[in-house]
């Protein structure tokens, strides 16, 4: 193209690459996101603005963006990975609650930090969680199982009141691990139990039909 018909094209504005234009447009709507919200995170399935961020971080991911836009979107705070920002930020809030109540615990009923708990244990049984996810739970003393957590605390319980009384008959005023017995032999009577369990309980002499005992 001659510069004569560059020139000439240039006069009116002519846009030679509208791609980038575009690519800079949205990149200054991003900004003013950021400074309206605080953050570069705007809704993806917000129009536009949307989709736009789902472009990015899909060029990122393959390496395909050039480094001088990823040195724009770091300047202002961009968040490649959302969704491993969330988790860093639910895994902060259980440190926190673990300082706080001396556990990492939470309802599992409530919303929030307790359902997050639950999804790491069901993404842990089904091998969706990373090696180095596990470790940090872990460093917390995270519990995988709360149920097999619980019955092992209860045996543990059973095993210190054998020790000190010579026998695991407990008495109705110890009403939380009597209750517990009772269930073990409901669910030994109904075939409920493990066999794990089972070993566990007979290897301290437990009685399965104390009416027989006596």
């Amino acid at each position: 193209l001659s510069v004569e018909k560059i020139n000439l094209l240039n006069s009116i504005g002519f846009d030679w690459d509208p791609n980038e234009t575009e690519w800079q447009n949205q990149f200054k709507e991003l900004k003013e996101f950021k400074n309206e919200h605080g953050h570069a995170s705007p809704p993806v399935k917000s129009t536009g603005l949307g989709r736009f961020i789902i472009l990015v971080r899909t060029n990122y991911k393959k390496g395909t963006l050039p480094q001088e836009k990823i040195d724009l979107l770091n300047s202002i705070g961009f968040d490649w990975d959302p969704l491993e920002t969330q988790w860093q930020n639910q895994f902060n809030d259980l440190k926190e609650f673990k300082k706080e109540h001396g556990h990492v615990s939470p309802n599992v009923n409530e919303p929030g930090l307790g359902r997050w708990c639950l999804t790491q244990r069901t993404n842990y049984k089904a091998v969706k969680l990373s090696q180095e996810k596990i470790n940090l739970l872990e460093s917390l003393d995270f519990i995988w199982d709360p149920f097999q957590d619980a019955w092992n605390n209860k045996y543990t319980e059973l095993k210190i009141f054998k020790k000190e009384n010579g026998h695991t008959n407990v008495p109705q005023s110890h009403s939380l691990l009597g209750e517990w017995i009772s269930k073990q032999r409901v669910a030994y009577n109904k075939k409920k139990l493990s066999q794990e369990r089972i070993n566990l309980l007979e290897s301290i002499g437990f009685v399965w039909d104390p009416l027989k005992q006596k």
